[in-house]
């Protein structure tokens, strides 16, 4: 259901960014092991409430995510019967075996993807460390990654718990367009220089101001008017200029 506190002009979709095999790398990535260590039935919760975040949010999840969903859930519910059937559980492991086999391919193609962007980070790299930037961001060397559309929803749904934003039903006749805050993003954009993400958000807004400027930042990166990058894999996050980012030879 579309949020009624935010207008319908930019729709952003889920799947125009990442599929659910970006959000299960995401979630491996965040328990810090290999793939193949880690049982998929462990991440069923925490996949589950990331697809209703995103709901709240306003970011529908297409109808590939709640079918891996529907196999994460039939393999937790396996792995906690007391005495599964041969046959179901012979079933469910070749079902988890093959997930895992996509997951694996999957994550193999995106580090060869993230390979060849190497050298576009060059530029973001320069505002990590050495000399104190506007953003002051920390000082360190360090490696840059372009943060992918999970990392900045976990980013955003920790901020939104830092301001202890209003509740999205709180009782107003506001609304939020996310055309306004498009607008409002680039004119602070416009002189080129870049922008920590939490500096996008102002303590205090609305819950549904906020999420309208999430959502207008995710219709900037769609549109590749503006990148986003952050020390290593959960790192800061700054938002950059499309055209101050360094392009490959």
């Amino acid at each position: 259901m579309s949020n009624p506190l935010i207008d319908d002009r930019y729709r952003v979709q889920v799947g125009e960014f990442e599929g659910p095999l970006d959000l299960l790398l995401h979630l491996v990535r965040t328990h810090e092991v290999e793939i193949r260590d880690l049982p998929l039935a462990d991440i069923t919760g925490e996949y589950l409430e990331l697809i209703r975040f995103l709901e709240e949010i306003d970011l529908e999840p297409a109808s590939e995510f709640l079918e891996v969903a529907a196999t994460l859930v039939r393999i937790k519910a396996q792995a906690l019967l007391p005495s599964p059937s041969v046959a179901g559980g012979e079933d469910l492991a070749a079902e988890e075996e093959a997930l895992l086999e996509q997951l694996v391919e999957h994550q193999v193609t995106r580090m060869a993807a993230r390979e060849l962007r190497t050298r576009e980070a060059k530029v973001a790299a320069v505002w990590f460390r050495g000399e104190p930037d506007p953003g002051g961001i920390a000082a360190e060397r360090t490696e840059v990654v372009e943060a992918d559309l999970f990392s900045l929803v976990a980013a955003f749904r920790e901020l939104l718990t830092d301001l202890e934003a209003p509740s999205l039903f709180s009782v107003t006749a506001d609304q939020y367009p996310v055309s306004e805050r498009v607008e409002v993003l680039r004119t602070r954009l416009r002189d080129g220089e870049p922008l920590p993400f939490g500096e996008l958000f102002a303590a205090g807004d609305p819950r549904g101001k906020l999420i309208a400027t999430f959502l207008a930042l995710l219709e900037l990166i769609r549109s590749g008017e503006v990148r986003a990058f952050q020390e290593s894999s959960f790192g800061n996050i700054v938002i950059f200029p499309a055209e101050m980012v360094e392009q490959p030879q």
